[in-house]
């Protein structure tokens, strides 16, 4: 069987088993595959990147978006030869300092010159003749401004026409490796140079501001240095990765120079950079090239703005996930919601802070973002498993209850119940007992289905007793009930409510007697008025889940509960239907209570007292001096061992009590006659 304890331990042990998966996972990722990460390393730099301070402006590098299109819907959309013709010819009227063309030569255009013969005409009417040749035409536009050519690195794929006409008509070219050149990259770092078999080869946009920068157009060395590898060239240091990578610092304005060439050629730009200004640079290729990262990068050359990633950066990211992803797991696998909430915030508030700082003060980019994404997913997984968890053993644990406490006291257990131990607890409660007293009789005198509905209206009273006083059932009998106070909710005054509840029990019996509730009277049954006793123990007792497994109980083990059934039992011959136990006694001094017979349990005799009443009664003149002799009375007989003593003092209980108590006195004087008896005839089989 188990508690709620085991299945919140368990819950929280799997929690934390997910998140450290998770984090080991996260750490894997972030060694083995850092490229898988450059979506998440956008996001972080954009935000880093609004803390940037100081920066130097520099004039825009526009992007032109080529307009794709293919013959078939199958084939994957290309730019036309003829569009880019148009727009290099429109962009020529800026007086433009570099045109850079990214695009990829090998593919065929798939819209033929012959198609639109006015408008080539209208470029080149002496090249009518070759049409439709739109690559003739295209070489003799390019050939015609200061164009950047993109080639890729096999010198073997640079050589075959078209592409080696197109380099050959080009003021220059820059490099991109194969795969790029085919497909475009949106790779978070831009490489600054290629490696080739002899010698290193600059991208685009390091060919584009060399050009720009002729004093600068000396060949590029790596060093290292402590902070890490920068790029060398006379007095230009750019920090790079190992493999001679920059991050690109991306300006707020950067969005306001990507164009499409459709607008520009119908002249309907609406950009506020719009038009350029002379000795301006373009970048002309297709969206799904990500052409603007070329931009980007030539825009962060001229301005200067380099971003610097630390040698430590990596190692910072490791540990900071270990660190701060271990304590959201802990406290999300033992705290509440809120508290995981909350540290999980601070942490990554900590986290962004100190990415903010060293870019801010020292240029240094730190993975923000990551982290505190991994973070945010530890604290969703963990609250997520928790919830399904905790909705299962909710659904159960209302099913357990459903019955035994009242709507009110379920509603508290609900709310409480990761910290409610159900599989075994040892704590002080007040155990209350009741048994109608000659139960037997009623079988006699009624049918069953008046038999049931008899016990059916007395449980459902006292029941209802019991959880007005927030009490728990324990059994319920046809003859009786059991329930208890201080489990599973905590109740400082279950001697009290105990008390309370038997009292009030009283009194309503009193009134169904009195109003004939039951229908005696109509069954000629008129001697048979409903006796109630009710036996009430406070003392240790072990509460837990006990039964089967299909049939779950949550009820208290210990002598106290035993007890309250044999002071139940007791109240016909202690001469009162309400008995306590003398823990209860000394927890409930202001009640109106007296001493009565021992009861005998199985194994020994125990002191019991008679509830009588309410504080009102045990504080008038009449009771004390009633309770005055009764003490004497009690004292002689159990302590100075005189029982005629406490016959005369029985005889003067009775005359104060006027007669009201006299059940209790005649069970005294029948137990001293009995032990005076008794006495008699071991001394006379002596003699």
């Amino acid at each position: 069987m188990f508690g709620s304890s085991w299945l919140s331990q368990t819950n929280r042990a799997l929690a934390a088993v997910v998140s450290c998966l998770f984090i080991t996972i996260a750490i894997l990722v972030r060694t083995l595959y850092p490229q898988v990460l450059d979506n998440v390393g956008y996001l972080s730099q954009n935000a880093l990147q609004l803390a940037w301070p100081n920066t130097t402006s520099a004039p825009p590098v526009y992007t032109i978006h080529l307009t794709p299109e293919s013959i078939q819907q199958t084939q994957e959309p290309i730019y036309q030869r003829l569009e880019l013709a148009q727009i290099l010819q429109k962009l020529g009227e800026y007086n433009p300092k570099l045109l850079i063309i990214d695009a990829d030569f090998r593919k065929a255009d798939p819209a033929s010159p012959t198609l639109r013969s006015r408008i080539y005409d209208d470029l080149q009417p002496s090249l009518r003749a070759t049409y439709p040749n739109h690559d003739l035409l295209l070489q003799t536009i390019i050939s015609h401004y200061p164009v950047l050519l993109s080639r890729p690195l096999t010198k073997a794929t640079a050589e075959k026409p078209p592409l080696s006409n197109y380099i050959r008509f080009s003021q220059a070219t820059g490099y991109q490796n194969d795969n790029h050149y085919a497909h475009g990259s949106n790779a978070l770092l831009y490489p600054l140079q290629h490696q080739s078999n002899s010698a290193q080869l600059p991208s685009l946009a390091l060919a584009a501001w060399s050009l720009s920068n002729q004093a600068e157009a000396q060949p590029f060395q790596t060093a290292q240095t402590e902070h890490g590898y920068q790029l060398e060239s006379a007095n230009v240091q750019i920090p790079v990765t190992a493999d001679t990578e920059m991050l690109v610092f991306k300006t707020r304005a950067s969005s306001d120079a990507i164009l499409t060439a459709d607008e520009i050629l119908q002249n309907r730009v609406s950009s506020k950079l719009w038009p350029p200004a002379s000795g301006s640079y373009f970048v002309i290729g297709t969206q799904n090239r990500s052409s603007q990262r070329h931009a980007q990068a030539l825009q962060t050359l001229q301005s200067g703005n380099y971003l610097k990633i630390p040698t430590w950066a990596q190692y910072a990211e490791i540990i900071s996930l270990i660190g701060f992803g271990l304590a959201v797991t802990i406290i999300s696998a033992t705290q509440g919601f809120w508290l995981s909430l909350a540290l999980t915030g601070v942490a990554a508030l900590a986290i962004n802070g100190v990415a903010f700082h060293q870019f801010a003060l020292q240029h240094n980019v730190l993975e923000a973002f990551f982290p505190s994404l991994i973070l945010l997913l530890i604290f969703a997984f963990s609250c997520t498993i928790r919830r399904v968890t905790f909705k299962s053993h909710k659904n159960q644990t209302t099913e357990r209850f459903a019955g035994i406490l009242s709507p009110k006291q379920m509603q508290k257990v609900l709310a409480k119940l990761e910290q409610l131990p159900l599989e075994g607890q040892q704590r002080e409660i007040t155990s209350l007992s009741t048994r109608l007293r000659h139960f037997h009789r009623y079988y006699e005198g009624l049918s069953p289905q008046d038999l049931a509905s008899f016990s059916n209206g007395f449980q459902t009273a006292h029941l209802d007793e019991v959880h007005v006083q927030d009490g728990t059932l324990n059994t319920l009998s046809t003859s009786g009930l059991n329930a208890y106070w201080n489990a599973p909710l905590n109740d400082p005054f279950h001697a009290a409510h105990a008390c309370r509840t038997a009292i009030e029990m009283q009194k309503q019996m009193a009134r169904f007697n009195l109003k004939d509730r039951f229908n005696f009277n109509q069954k000629n049954m008129k001697a048979h008025a409903v006796t109630v006793d009710i036996g009430i123990s406070t003392g240790l007792a072990t509460l837990g889940e006990t039964g089967t497994r299909r049939h779950f109980r949550y009820a208290p083990l210990g002598k106290c509960v035993d007890l309250a059934e044999d002071l139940a039992r007791h109240c016909k011959e202690a001469g009162h239907s309400i008995l306590i136990c003398e823990t209860t006694r000394g927890q409930m001094p202001e009640l109106a209570a007296l001493e009565t017979i021992p009861v005998k349990t199985s194994r020994y005799q125990m002191r019991s007292f008679a509830l009588l009443g309410d504080p009102s009664l045990a504080f008038s003149e009449g009771f004390l001096k009633l309770k005055n002799v009764h003490c004497n009375m009690v004292f002689a007989l159990f302590e100075e061992n005189d029982k005629k003593k406490a016959l005369i003092l029985v005889d003067e209980c009775k005359s104060l009590s006027e007669g009201e108590y006299n059940a209790i006195y005649a069970a005294f004087e029948k137990y001293i006659l009995s032990d005076l008896a008794q006495h008699e005839a071991v001394k006379d089989a002596a003699q």
